[in-house]
């Protein structure tokens, strides 16, 4: 779990149980065609159970995604992340170049 992440959790519990319920769809889907692609099933009801799956993580997606759009601390916590992402690169920056 990124540094990032683990913070957001720690600090708004709703962006913890959207992105449980995001990875929980993403996870059922994913498990779901596995099985279909091991057992060879085809036709609409295969089909249609897949698309719906597969809805249910975009909509999970969407939801954790519009949150993290408009919540105030969510925002903070991705500035925080953008400053020492910045200040990490530029750490970087400045030991490649005195290196050379």
């Amino acid at each position: 779990m990124s540094e990032e992440l683990s913070v957001k959790t720690a600090v708004c519990t709703y962006y913890e149980r959207l992105l449980e319920k995001c990875q929980s769809a993403c996870q059922i889907w994913n498990e779901q065609r596995a099985e279909i692609r091991e057992s060879g099933q085809h036709g609409k009801k295969v089909d249609d159970e897949l698309r719906r799956l597969q809805a249910n993580y975009a909509k999970a997606y969407s939801v954790l995604r519009n949150h993290v759009h408009g919540c105030e601390t969510c925002q903070w916590v991705s500035s925080l992340e953008e400053r020492s992402s910045a200040i990490h690169a530029q750490k970087q920056s400045s030991l490649f170049h005195a290196a050379s």
